[in-house]
């Protein structure tokens, strides 16, 4: 192989890992976990469904009707059916940091994010 050849292919695969081409891990890629530092909640109990994944800081945050949620950061979480604003509705469940809830009584949409 010409050194022209050998220089074009080494561009050519740098270009390719620069840009993402290659797949990932499957375990990045699974749908019912959680990326490290993320809030996810599922559409379905127990993880199923479509996810969303959020970054979060400590407040109150709107969340989309979620029926399951991972809580991978390090804030304590409380979940929320919200109406109308947050800080009105009904308190589902607590999460600790790093814990999650496959059905928490009802459908997710608030969360109150606090310091440890």
């Amino acid at each position: 192989m010409s050194i022209l050849k050998k220089s074009l292919t080494t561009v050519a695969v740098t270009g390719a890992l620069l840009s993402g081409a290659f797949a990932t891990p499957a375990a990045a890629a699974d749908p019912n976990t959680c990326p490290q530092g993320k809030i996810c909640g599922w559409t379905g109990k127990n993880r199923t469904g479509t996810r969303t994944v959020l970054s979060v800081t400590p407040g109150c945050e709107m969340f989309t009707g979620a029926r399951s949620v991972s809580n991978q950061t390090q804030y304590r979480i409380e979940l929320w059916h919200v109406s109308g604003a947050c800080g009105r509705g009904t308190l589902l469940v607590t999460l600790k940091p790093h814990t999650y809830s496959n059905d928490p009584g009802g459908t997710v949409t608030g969360l109150g994010v606090y310091g440890r």
